[in-house]
């Protein structure tokens, strides 16, 4: 692959992903493109993906349920699929959804029952739920299997597990976001 990259913002998973992602890469015409999200705080992945179509949501979150898909609503779930939607501040995701561009993937986690938000975290990040000795990311693994061509960006303060091992060249991290967007 010519110039081409795998840009990956931080999620966990295992090497196996990555790997079949970078290998697909090679048989296309175009250059793909995995952006993966691990947000790391207050993300309520039931308000991000809603999932409207379930009667339980509305039940279970009361007052902070995301209202229903209704035509020229602001504040409304967009629809997807009949069942999930997006929060309506994601609506300029909606044309990616409709392009096959945009996949989510919901309700997963890790098979590890730790109840240490911590380990947890290090578990998705190094790819190998349960295995604290682990020395390195998913991602460095990952990079060091596809081999050229292929570099990360990440978008965080400092460098997440899951880099632990990514050649300084192929690891691309802004240390400092500007206080004020418009700058």
């Amino acid at each position: 692959m010519k110039r081409g990259a795998l840009a990956l913002l931080a999620l966990g998973g295992p090497p196996r992903f990555l790997v079949r992602a970078a290998l697909a890469e090679t048989r296309a015409t175009r250059p793909k493109i995995l952006i993966a999200v691990f947000q790391r705080g207050a993300v309520d992945g039931l308000s991000m993906v809603v999932p409207h179509g379930d009667p339980d949501y509305y039940a279970a979150r009361g007052s902070i349920a995301i209202a229903r898909p209704a035509p020229g609503r602001g504040e409304a779930t967009i629809d997807l699929d009949g069942f999930f939607g997006l929060h309506p501040a994601l609506a300029p995701l909606r044309p990616a959804w409709d392009d096959r561009r945009l996949a989510v993937v919901h309700a997963c986690g890790s098979p590890d029952t730790t109840r240490s938000h911590f380990d947890a975290q290090d578990y998705m990040e190094s790819g190998t739920p349960g295995v604290k000795s682990t020395p390195d990311g998913w991602l460095a693994r990952g990079l060091a299997h596809a081999g050229t061509g292929y570099f990360s960006t990440v978008k965080s303060c400092l460098s997440p597990f899951l880099c632990r091992g990514v050649p300084d060249p192929l690891l691309e991290t802004h240390q400092r976001f500007p206080a004020d967007p418009a700058t």
